[in-house]
């Protein structure tokens, strides 16, 4: 009985080392390097903020992944996603892109697809709002796990929709 109580200890222990809360902090952190411009071997690139979007999952499902590096596409074989661009003025443009089928294609950015954003921390729990004219999403943060692929750290995101 000892051993399986240390078993059972031990899990979940380990399971909270990598599903872990993720603070008001890092995320305006992970935020504001999404808007830095990298260079590298003369090109210059951006970190993205990047959710799955087929179906229509990220404006419809009640959870949603979100990932902190554009390298997860092909990894988990995403080809519809919705970039999360950040912008001045605590403002978030939603990109719909599609890389399913040649030649690859976004959508044309309009007001519509521009939020004002807020993130707020309530009773411990972490929220991240998304507001415009037209619509509002709310969502709450549940987990964020690091990751690692091919030497890249990134973050796994899981928000549940709210009300």
């Amino acid at each position: 009985m000892k051993i399986i109580f240390q078993v059972i200890l031990f899990l979940f222990s380990f399971s909270f080392c990598f599903a872990q809360e993720m603070t008001k902090r890092e995320l305006k952190n992970m935020i504001k390097e999404s808007k830095l411009e990298y260079r590298k071997n003369g090109y210059s690139y951006f970190s993205k903020i990047l959710a799955n979007n087929k179906d229509s999952l990220f404006f419809k499902a009640d959870r949603i992944e979100i990932y902190s590096s554009n390298a997860i596409t092909s990894e988990k074989g995403i080809c519809r996603t919705v970039e999360l661009k950040f912008l001045k003025n605590k403002k978030v443009n939603f990109i719909d892109c599609q890389t399913c089928t040649e030649p690859s294609s976004c959508y044309v950015t309009t007001d519509k697809n521009v939020y004002k954003y807020y993130i707020q921390e309530i009773e411990n729990e972490l929220f991240i709002l998304f507001k415009n004219k037209y619509c509002e999403m709310n969502f709450k943060i549940i987990s964020a796990k690091e990751n690692e692929l091919n030497n890249r750290k990134y973050r796994e995101i899981k928000l549940e929709r709210i009300e």
